[in-house]
């Protein structure tokens, strides 16, 4: 299928004006990177799948409120994909990425050492999802977005409705939080380690 070169929102104008191919140009554009973050937190193709046809769906029935970020659907259903994986998330599954940062476990031959480490990986994983559950609904999409999905400051602001200043400290009490919840993980007299430098970067990617 040739790409289409019109903007989301010249398509989205149409679609509301009654053209309903142009809807299925805005759903075939970006069906497939909604399926990807869906799938990233509930993971099950089935359940992944109902999540992008709960979005679209709730994309047509809100589609005068949907908001543009230069031309841009995309940051507006991301949001919709974390408010809707959010009703449908799985305990311990949403946020594996956040579990990369903690150091990782040397590989050993040791097959009670390898069972260990899982049961440890396990618990990480249940103190992390309950450290997010911690936090109120609006700060998880903001850490939802800015940090995993590494949307910039400007669009999550955007299309939630805030100001970036509010954004940007939210973000930062969300971390804060976190941070100290997490840290619990490490073990005693443990130090910086590489992994919490590149967080420390991502927090200035993510701000700039």
């Amino acid at each position: 299928m040739v790409d289409d070169a019109r903007s989301d929102a010249a398509l989205w104008l149409e679609a509301t004006s009654g053209t309903e191919a142009s809807f299925g140009v805005v759903y075939d554009r970006y069906r497939a990177r909604i399926f990807r973050k869906a799938y990233s937190r509930v993971l099950d193709r089935t359940d992944a799948e109902d999540v992008v046809a709960v979005v679209f769906l709730e994309a047509w029935r809100r589609r005068r409120d949907v908001r543009f970020v230069d031309g841009s659907l995309l940051p507006w259903l991301l949001v919709v994909t974390t408010n809707v994986s959010l009703n449908s998330e799985r305990s311990g599954r949403r946020y594996r990425r956040l579990l990369a940062k903690l150091p990782a476990a040397e590989h050993t031959v040791d097959p009670s050492q390898e069972v260990g480490d899982r049961l440890d990986s396990e618990r990480m994983s249940h103190q992390i999802t309950a450290a997010l559950q911690r936090l109120s609904a609006s700060d998880r999409r903001i850490v939802d977005l800015c940090l995993v999905d590494q949307l910039p400051m400007a669009a999550v602001a955007s299309v939630l409705d805030l100001p970036v200043g509010t954004v940007k400290s939210r973000l930062a009490r969300a971390r804060a939080k976190l941070q100290a919840e997490l840290g619990s993980l490490r073990d005693p007299g443990e130090t910086s380690t590489p992994s919490t430098t590149a967080a420390a970067s991502d927090d200035a990617e993510v701000t700039r």
